[in-house]
């Protein structure tokens, strides 16, 4: 192959390499959210608490194990000063678990998280994922009960518990908490505002809680009164309640989803139509400490043919945002009406789903669903999803409920498509949640082939015992044989070119000032050889698709998470190999030492060394040719281990496996290649001709001054 279709071969390979770690860098966040702590590792996210709030009462058994405290009217003053309004709140914000965080077990049906809700704004304070945590350090110490209980206590931050994937978010001095429900407006029928007022800041009372064998719920309500004579207690004013909005929260064993149900109803003689907004499923945290991957998802029904396609914003639009102002999406009375919003990050997401009514049931309300863009750092901004129910038409006596199905844990492939997974639910393919799996968009790595791809490393991963580690290097093999015989000709056809070099060389000088005849030349004498240059780039430009659509999938599978291929090295398939660290950051490196990127450079500088064209076996038409062989030789490696240095270290056990596979492939079929011209030659045979010898093979006559005296 000649040298500068081989550059230009290696310069269109690099410049897609540089195009896809330009791209990561672009996305690259600023700072570390207030969520995720800035010492907490990459996929750790925050495990928080309010910050003047005392320890979270855990769930009982039965209403009647811990009596809730004790309700009070707040009252909303008038202009004159008289207490017309009344709202019954708590003195204090109380906190209540429902769910569980033992790790699951085969054949037994255990909850996947635990939420705690919040009586502050009837909010969710945080959810905790049952069998996914903070660290890989609390991964491989969990299932040991009271050694790991211990190790919390002694070194809380290494050991950080659960994943937390819903978070308060704090901006300005202000924590905006998940599914909160923030304003109310309530008016009379002609339109009149009678009351307007924000139900976030606003602690609940406490309604109900049940805990069944497979089911645990909790039940919130925040009471107005209208019309109270001033100094009635909260007794006396029962006769004057006016509206209330109850709001329950149920989760079942083996499923991700939360039901969370908001119920508004009017106990005044009179109509009234209300208008509330409801906090989406927010707070999720960043879990990529490089480039923040989050995502405001949303998908909405096309008119088309029914489906539900799926929108993703990266996080990167926020800069287009005004903070604080929420952006109106869509509604679920549109032509194409939205029925999901959600918010995700690389391997988790929580999706908040407008459940249809059950039959028999009136029409679910209208929703509006909207996001704003709140500050979350200095440095960070972050969606806030919500929900608004603009008119609640409520007549006398009459009560209006609206159900969300909410979608909080991993981004899992089995968890969205396959039947036969435990934590399958047929609304999940409906709702077309797998395409929240962020697999990018590239020109030559369709999403077929990033799924189909993902596919393979969860069957290998079963193959292997949940190995994934082992399922990459299966895949690797994989490739390599199909793409073998591909690779071979490829090899043949190299090889091939070599030995035609001294004749194409022939070709450049006899046409030198021809380019034209000289192309044409070259096709023709290309043709007679049985062979082209292009066949030894295939190869390549075949696993150059196969390459990135794998890059997306390990990025994308949460099942790399936290995974282990050795138990002292490589113990996070998702994030960089660290063999040891050090406190002050070095330029390039970093403030740790990756040893995989070393070896695919390695690998990289082997696999030149057996190339003939880039280990110079092949003769140079000129000087600067062979300058440009031997700084090839030497760059592309070290190029290599600058762009893949900070990589994951699936993606670079990938490349490393592929690469020590290409130069063994290379060495048998080089090999192969010698032995079949070696017995070529064996059997070329010599047959001497009677007579004389041609005259340009026969022994010329010695010269010198007596030559015509011999006989």
């Amino acid at each position: 192959m000649n040298v500068r279709r081989l550059s230009v071969v290696v310069l269109v390979f690099a410049a897609v390499l540089l195009a896809l770690w330009w791209q990561a860098q672009k996305d690259r966040a600023q700072g570390v959210p207030e969520t995720q702590p800035a010492s907490a590792p990459a996929s750790a996210p925050a495990e928080t608490q309010p910050a003047t709030a005392p320890a979270p009462a855990p769930v009982a058994a039965t209403p009647a194990a811990e009596p809730a405290p004790t309700p009070v009217p707040e009252p909303a003053q008038t202009a004159s000063g008289v207490a017309a309004w009344l709202e019954e709140v708590q003195r204090r914000t109380q906190w209540y678990k429902i769910g569980g965080l033992e790790l699951a077990s085969e054949g037994k049906k255990d909850f996947l998280f635990q939420v705690e809700v919040s009586t502050r704004g009837g909010a969710v304070d945080t959810l905790k994922l049952a069998n996914f945590f903070a660290t890989v350090d609390d991964k491989r110490l969990a299932h040991k009960g009271e050694e790991y209980a211990q190790a919390r206590r002694e070194q809380p931050e290494k050991y950080r518990g659960n994943y937390s994937l819903l978070n308060p978010v704090r901006n300005e001095g202000r924590d905006y908490l998940p599914m909160a429900s923030q304003r109310l407006v309530v008016r009379d029928a002609s339109g009149k505002t009678l009351w307007e007022g924000d139900l976030s800041q606003k602690d609940w009372c406490l309604g109900e809680r049940r805990a069944a064998e497979d089911e645990q719920s909790v039940t919130l309500y925040w009471s107005l009164y209208r019309d109270v004579p001033a100094g009635a207690s909260l007794a006396a004013a029962a006769p004057f309640r006016f509206l209330t909005v109850h709001k329950t929260y149920t989760v079942r064993r083996d499923d991700y989803t939360v039901r969370l149900s908001v119920e508004v109803e009017n106990h005044s003689s009179a109509p009234v139509s209300v208008e509330l907004v409801q906090y989406g499923a927010a707070g999720v945290p960043r879990e990529n400490i490089k480039e923040d991957m989050r995502h405001l998802a949303y998908g909405y029904v096309r008119s088309s043919d029914k489906s539900v396609q799926v929108m993703l914003k990266a996080r990167a639009e926020l800069d287009k945002w005004k903070l604080g102002e929420a952006r109106k999406l869509g509604g679920s009375d549109d032509a194409e009406p939205i029925i999901w919003l959600g918010e995700t990050n690389q391997f988790f997401g929580a999706m908040m789903h407008l459940a249809a009514p059950s039959e028999g049931e009136a029409p679910a309300p209208v929703v509006w669903f909207q996001a704003a863009a709140v500050r979350e750092s200095p440095t960070s901004s972050i969606f806030l999803p919500m929900a608004t129910m603009p008119a609640l038409a409520l007549k006398a006596g009459q009560s209006a409920r609206i159900d969300f199905d909410v979608f909080t844990g991993p981004k899992d492939r089995d968890v969205f498509v396959n039947d036969a997974f435990p934590y399958f639910r047929e609304d999940y393919r409906r709702l077309n949640y797998v395409s929240t799996i962020n697999v990018g968009s590239c020109f030559c790595a369709a999403d077929w082939l990033v799924l189909g791809l993902m596919w393979l490393l969860q069957v290998f991963a079963k193959v292997a015992l949940g190995n994934y580690g082992v399922a990459i290097i299966i895949l690797v093999l994989l490739v390599r044989v199909v793409l073998h015989p591909l690779t071979k000709r490829g090899q043949v056809s190299m090889s091939k070119m070599q030995k035609l070099q001294p004749a194409m060389q022939k070709l450049k000088e006899k046409y030198a000032d021809d380019k034209d005849t000289l192309n044409r030349e070259m096709m023709k004498f290309y043709k007679e050889q049985g062979t082209t240059p292009l066949l030894g780039c295939l190869p390549m430009f075949l696993q150059m698709p196969i390459w990135i659509a794998l890059w997306t999938a390990l990025r994308a599978s949460v099942g790399l998470r936290h995974a282990a291929f050795l138990p002292f090295w490589l113990t996070d398939l998702a994030a960089p190999d660290q063999v040891f660290s050090w406190s002050r950051p070095l330029p390039l490196i970093g403030s740790s030492l990756h040893l995989l990127p070393i070896l695919v450079a390695i690998s990289m500088y082997l696999q030149s060394k057996l190339n003939p064209q880039m280990a110079g076996q092949a003769p140079a038409a000129t000087e600067d040719q062979a300058r440009q062989q031997k700084m090839m030789r030497i760059m592309m490696p070290i190029m290599m281990l600058v762009i893949f240095y900070d990589m994951p270290s699936g993606l670079n056990l990938y490349i490393m496996t592929s690469t020590f596979g290409g130069v063994l492939e290379q060495y048998v079929i080089r090999r192969h290649i010698e032995a079949r011209e070696a017995e070529a030659a064996s059997r070329e045979t010599t047959v001497a001709l009677p007579g004389r010898a041609p005259r340009d093979n026969r022994p010329k006559k010695p010269k010198g001054p007596f030559r015509f005296m011999k006989s």
